[in-house]
């Protein structure tokens, strides 16, 4: 398959693993924009996050720059007052991904129109000036950043400078001119606007904002980004993957697809792949290209989240029944154990200590050569109802950075499933010595064990 987009090599990546770094880049960026600003997210939370980004909008806007803002509709609910009113400000443009008919009781919605209300824009990114952007899996929140007292999502992101922004804005202009797309002002509701200015006042009193401004966006962290201990660039070609937008319209024939290009830089691999997804269903047919490809001599390895500390425990539910075939083939299995986070720094208060973390990223490499980072997850949901994006990057020195996280830094954040002679279901914890085997899905209570394993022998696969 041709690819959709032509690599350019004249181009420059960055990761950005580190939550609080991720959300010094975006007000970075936000801050040095001249022109435009374009953003399309799935999810957008009135937080402490979210507020202070929307606030570094409107001041660009104030300035002169031009902001277009796509959003999905799913989570707007709360946001929506607000969104009435930036996008009747100057430079402020607002639109809403395939909208909810019924405003004020959505849940109608689904009981009148499900099939189509389940197909979602699930596509993250920031560019800016079409020189500069930030695509992979985070949304806008708190949990994204690490900016309060929950869980943290650990994810993954990367800064690209380049040719490739271009090829981004292309995209993000398919989807922002597309049908489905439809401007805020533009869609009836009950819901009245809500001055920003007043909503952002009387959140300024607010300690997790206070410990926001202090501890991560200070004068100090944002003069310092990047600082001498930031991740290194890397010069690489890359193409822009991405689902065309008619993907979330009912009987449509959608021109492109990610998994037509993922499946071709998978079948690919000569010799090993590294696969990263929070919500990791392969489905039977899934299962039978990886067993394939470990029969072909190729060393495949995943990481997702343990029972423990998923979000969606109905998802591991659909990777849950084909576990056990996945390691009678060879393919290596790691789920992301629960781990206590340190804090940023001795006096910082509670709201950013954080109890545990839950896998965000998602991500693959192929032969140790190639990259692929966005927001789709190996799951029948991004495959086949929710749209979704990323960057296919060709560079050995960005897999071999993501490869060594399983040599060096796994064994000690995960736990590895395994089959003993007998073909009994276990999971290795190295992170004690000696390493201690464990017959239960381990840290997950018994109604949490129990409910998963009853979703487990339900055909939901689809809905996953």
């Amino acid at each position: 398959m041709t690819p959709l987009l032509a690599a350019s090599a004249d181009n420059k990546f960055q990761f950005l693993s580190d939550a609080h770094r991720s959300l010094i880049a975006r007000v970075r960026l936000i801050r040095e924009a001249k022109y435009h600003i374009a953003l399309q997210y799935y999810l957008w939370r009135p937080d402490s996050s979210g507020l202070t980004l929307l606030k570094e909008l409107l001041d660009a806007a104030e300035r002169g720059v031009r902001i277009d803002l796509l959003l999905d509709d799913l989570h707007s609910k709360p946001l929506e007052p607000l969104l009435r009113d930036l996008s009747s400000r100057t430079n402020f443009n607002i639109k809403l991904f395939n909208p909810f008919t019924h405003r004020r009781w959505r849940w109608l919605n689904w009981l009148t129109d499900f099939k189509r209300m389940n197909r979602r824009m699930h596509n993250k990114a920031l560019l800016v000036d079409g020189k500069v952007g930030i695509v992979g899996g985070r949304n806008v929140g708190n949990e994204y950043f690490g900016t309060h007292a929950g869980q943290l999502f650990s994810d993954l992101d990367v800064i690209a400078k380049g040719e490739v922004v271009n090829k981004l804005l292309e995209d993000w202009q398919h989807y922002w001119n597309c049908l489905l797309s439809v401007p805020v002002s533009s869609i009836k509701s009950g819901n009245q606007k809500r001055l920003f200015e007043d909503i952002w006042s009387r959140f300024q009193k607010h300690p997790e904002l206070q410990d926001l401004k202090q501890f991560v966006l200070s004068d100090e962290h944002l003069n310092n980004f990047p600082d001498k201990d930031s991740e290194r660039w890397y010069e690489a070609p890359a193409i822009v993957v991405s689902d065309d937008p008619l993907k979330a319209q009912l009987n449509s024939k959608p021109q492109r697809l990610v998994t037509q290009q993922l499946a071709k830089t998978l079948g690919s691999a000569q010799h090993s792949i590294v696969m990263v997804s929070p919500y990791f269903v392969p489905t039977p047919a899934g299962v039978k290209e990886l067993e394939n490809l470990s029969e072909q001599g190729v060393k495949v390895r995943v990481l997702t989240n343990s029972l423990a500390v998923t979000d969606v425990p109905a998802v591991h539910a659909g990777y849950q029944r084909h576990r056990r075939r996945l390691l009678l083939s060879g393919v290596q299995l790691f789920e992301l154990r629960r781990t206590e986070e340190k804090r940023l720094r001795k006096d910082v208060r509670p709201y950013f200590r954080r109890s545990a973390s839950s896998l965000h990223a998602k991500t693959v490499t192929v032969d140790a050569k190639r990259v692929f980072v966005g927001s789709f997850n190996f799951d029948p949901r991004s495959a086949q109802i929710n749209t979704e994006s990323g960057l296919l990057i060709e560079s050995v020195e960005m897999a071999e950075r993501i490869n060594a996280m399983f040599e060096h830094e796994l064994p000690l954040r995960t736990y590895e499933a395994r089959l003993n002679r007998f073909y009994k279901l276990y999971w290795l914890d190295k992170s004690k010595i000696p390493a201690l085997r464990l017959y239960k899905e381990p840290g997950a209570g018994i109604w949490r064990r129990l409910a998963v394993w009853l979703t487990a022998r339900l055909p939901v696969d689809h809905l996953l």
